[in-house]
């Protein structure tokens, strides 16, 4: 949902947006009025959750066409930083794939955020996806600062190893503070490792204002990757001048406290330019204007950018390769998997039952990322990739159906009317059960029958699912410890698995869900997805 409790305000430095598409580049900037001598103006190019380079299906977005946007806003003014908002390394098809043997898990990512010119970025909760070690080369090979106040070490006691808390930079002689934020829940939905603690974000943007200010910073920026629940808390805890965020996938637009609080969409799609003119001796805010930019095929490429990126076109030829078809269209929108029986949800769990052997299947809905429905016909590996972005393994767990139950109970227990649809919810093969709403989290599932057969809660059952959910994630904590079968390490690959579906139409999807899953307690028309899914 769009955020407008801010009045819109025109723009100071407007971008000149009509371009050919086949121009040799951009548009020469309009001229517009300085500011007075004892005025500043500083411009904030920003986004956020960009997780592919290229324009997205829809041929919007794409960092290269932001690439000459910068470099006009360049023009206009040196006083210019970029700013990245989080959510970048994973996940994405890029991400997923493999370059001589090595999966890139968001090298790519970093190489074009090099070219482009970022300035500083904040982590975003799936810049933990990969695990430590993969986000410290991330960072080593970043020619920008990554912030991150509340990433703790337990070990060192001071912030993330490569990170900084906060910097403090001049730009047209004003001194500009900026920190930068990610949200908790961080802990539990990547994978930060044993060392890695998120703190509380107030605690460590007071830590982190406190000494800009004692740098001698002028004007605050908070960079956060927060739910903007959590960046209006941010506006209230602590004093900054604005707030940069990211993570909800909406653009946001609004005041609280005093702080103008801006967010994007995802994938570049638009560009926030935020243009400030500032004191020159205090840093004090005269005016403010919020544009945004769409970024769309009238936006000319840059050169030098996609000159800097050629060493990926192979991977791109790659992914356009065909791996076979589906004879029906795929309800991959992320709600949809996370509320209920999807035809999706149940030909995921049908290809790793029959890819492993197993009794039963269980898929969480959150590892369907793609966000659409793909029409029947051709699929792609970059359609595969962009079903399931995240590399997981394929496990098979020996469970009593005591276990399975709780495991059933766990993936609708944060099911609600209003709530956002929770990324644990199950969809699942060689199984059906119904879950009554009305019943509080922990005994809320009703029925459960496994290939027909009430379930045994003293038998033993062999359960197919993702190593994700296999190690305790998404509060699947009953199934870390349970007896993983030795056959697990020969079993294919969770993509391996679907391309061998897709290729040769066994398993088969079917056009509608199957009526695995029932839902007792809903309102009329059932439960309804949000306008967006991060």
């Amino acid at each position: 949902m769009t955020k407008m409790t801010v009045r819109a305000r025109a723009a100071l430095l407007p971008l000149a947006l009509v371009l050919a598409a086949h121009s040799a580049g951009a548009a020469a900037p309009t001229p517009t009025p300085a500011p007075a001598g004892d005025t500043v103006r500083i411009t904030l190019l920003h986004l956020n959750d960009v997780y592919q380079f290229q324009p997205t299906s829809q041929n919007r977005g794409g960092l290269s066409r932001v690439a000459t946007l910068r470099k006009q806003a360049l023009k206009e003014s040196p006083n210019v930083l970029t700013l990245m908002a989080g959510d970048t390394i994973s996940p994405s098809v890029e991400s997923s794939a493999e370059v001589a043997g090595e999966a890139l898990k968001g090298r790519q990512m970093i190489d074009a955020w090099n070219a482009l010119g970022v300035d500083y970025a904040v982590v975003g909760n799936h810049e933990f996806d990969f695990g430590d070690d993969v986000l410290r080369a991330r960072i080593q090979q970043s020619r920008f600062p990554w912030l991150g106040a509340n990433v703790m070490s337990v070990k060192s006691g001071q912030v993330f190893d490569g990170m900084k808390a906060w910097d403090v930079r001049e730009v047209g002689g004003v001194k500009v503070g900026i920190f930068g934020v990610v949200l908790p829940e961080t802990q539990n939905s990547s994978k930060p490792g044993k060392d890695t603690r998120i703190t509380p974000y107030c605690e460590a943007a007071k830590r982190s204002v406190d000494e800009v200010r004692a740098a001698g910073a002028q004007f605050v920026v908070a960079l956060t990757h927060l739910a903007v629940e959590q960046d209006r808390e941010l506006a209230k805890c602590v004093r900054v001048d604005v707030i940069i965020g990211g993570h909800d996938h909406d653009r946001v637009e609004e005041t609280v406290a005093g702080t103008p609080i801006f967010k994007l969409d995802e994938d570049a799609v638009d560009l926030g330019r935020l243009t400030l003119d500032l004191d020159a001796k205090t840093g004090a805010v005269k005016k403010l204007a919020w544009k945004v930019l769409p970024i769309t095929a009238k936006v000319p490429d840059d050169a030098a950018f996609n000159e800097q990126m050629k060493a990926y076109a192979p991977l791109l030829a790659t992914l356009a390769e065909r791996i076979g078809r589906s004879p029906v269209a795929l309800d991959a929108r992320s709600a949809q998997n996370r509320l209920g029986e999807t035809n999706l949800g149940s030909f995921l769990a049908d290809t790793f039952r029959e890819a492993t052997g197993a009794d039963v299947a269980l898929v969480n809905g959150g590892a369907v990322r793609a966000d659409r429905v793909l029409p029947a016909g051709k699929m792609t590996r970059r359609e595969l990739y962009s079903l399931m972005p995240y590399r997981n393994e394929l496990v098979v767990l020996e469970v009593t159906g005591t276990t399975l139950r709780a495991a059933l109970e766990n993936g609708v227990s944060l099911s609600s009317v209003d709530g956002k649809p929770p990324g644990r919810f199950p969809q699942v093969s060689g199984m059906r059960f119904t879950y009554d709403l009305r019943k509080p989290p922990g005994d809320r599932i009703t029925k459960v029958e496994v290939r027909g057969r009430t379930l045994d809660d003293a038998a033993v059952y062999r359960l197919a699912t993702l190593s994700f959910v296999a190690s305790g994630n998404d509060g699947y904590t009953m199934l870390k410890e349970q007896p993983q079968l030795p056959a697990s390490k020969d079993l294919p690959s969770p993509w391996d698995a679907l391309t061998g579906a897709f290729s040769t139409g066994k398993p088969a999807p079917k056009a509608k869900p199957q009526g695995r899953i029932a839902l007792v307690g809903a309102p009329p028309g059932g439960l309804r997805a949000p306008p967006s899914m991060k």
